[in-house]
């Protein structure tokens, strides 16, 4: 055999060998990387899951220390509000209706009402000073807020509370020539050793350019405040209105959408078409339900709505 034969003979062996030993290395199985084992209570679940009190249902709040803990709503003091237009203490008829009013406060069990059109002084409802007097007939303190003059008379808002009054401020708002000067009563009350603060006031019915500036003014006042607050009133808006619009970019909530049922129409009284009269808080005031009350007496129906107000330190 020639030598050329032989080298190729030998080369063709070699590289046999080498592929045998290739493919050998190829069938030769491969460790596994080892997967760490997987706790029982997070196998459908992340851990901020796994136990019931890890994953509380409400809002939380940072507790001192910067951790966080929970602040359940439920647990919240109770408060009833009530606001109602009074028409100055008459009927549609323009009949005097005072102590028929005072009558329906008392059955409807409110905590704190919020009063608008009420008079001090003027003839027309008999000199009457109307919330000191519905203070009386009810058993509740009243505060007033006078905000037009008529002669030795004036016209107002008032706050009434069966809980103890801390203290109480009337401001003046916006108007323009042509329109009623409108008010902003402030009742700071004690619920339970908690202050709350209750506003009571009633908007321009004619001029849209002056509810809007009356909204802007109040939403500034009471984001201002450091305490829960509700506040009330006859608006003269529907909840699509400016003044709403206006009251919402200040972070104030319209109870009735949260827990209403139905349109919520509060005017006129006897079949309303419109709904204009609200109880408005902060996120605090946490509202419960609220329901339209028929008043016999006045042009409005009453708007009650029952809040849960949250601890001072959630």
């Amino acid at each position: 055999m020639s030598r050329g034969r032989v080298a190729a003979l030998v080369v063709g062996l070699v590289l046999v060998v080498v592929a045998g030993a290739l493919v050998a290395l190829a069938l030769v199985p491969r460790p596994r990387a080892a997967v760490p084992p997987v706790p029982p209570s997070s196998s459908t679940s992340s851990p901020a899951s796994s136990s019931p009190s890890s994953t509380p249902a409400e809002p939380q709040s940072t507790a001192p220390g910067g951790t966080l803990a929970p602040c359940p709503r439920s647990t919240g003091t109770r408060l009833r509000v009530l606001t109602l237009n009074i028409h100055f203490g008459k009927t549609p008829a323009g009949e005097p209706g005072l102590g028929r009013i005072a009558r329906e406060l008392r059955a409807w069990e409110p905590d704190v009402v919020v009063l608008n059109e009420v008079d001090r002084g003027r003839g027309r409802s008999g000199g009457v000073a109307q919330a000191r007097e519905l203070g009386r007939l009810t058993g509740m303190t009243a505060a007033y807020g006078p905000n037009r003059r008529y002669g030795g008379g004036t016209s107002g808002n008032a706050v009434l509370s069966r809980l103890p009054v801390l203290g109480s401020r009337n401001q003046p708002l916006p108007f323009r020539a042509g329109t009623i000067p409108r008010g902003l009563l402030r009742v700071t009350v004690d619920l339970e050793g908690q202050p709350v603060d209750v506003y009571a006031t009633h908007f321009e019915h004619t001029s849209p350019a002056a509810r809007r500036a009356q909204a802007r003014e109040v939403g500034r006042t009471v984001s201002r405040g450091s305490r829960p607050f509700v506040l009330g009133g006859d608006l003269n808006a529907t909840p699509r209105g400016v003044a709403l619009e206006v009251l919402d970019r200040f972070g104030i909530i319209d109870s009735w959408r949260v827990v209403g049922r139905g349109p919520g129409f509060t005017v006129p009284a006897a079949a309303p078409r419109k709904r204009i009269d609200y109880l408005l808080s902060d996120d605090r005031m946490v509202p419960v339900r609220s329901k339209v009350v028929l008043s016999r007496i006045t042009d409005h129906r009453g708007v009650r709505t029952v809040f849960d107000v949250l601890p001072a330190d959630c």
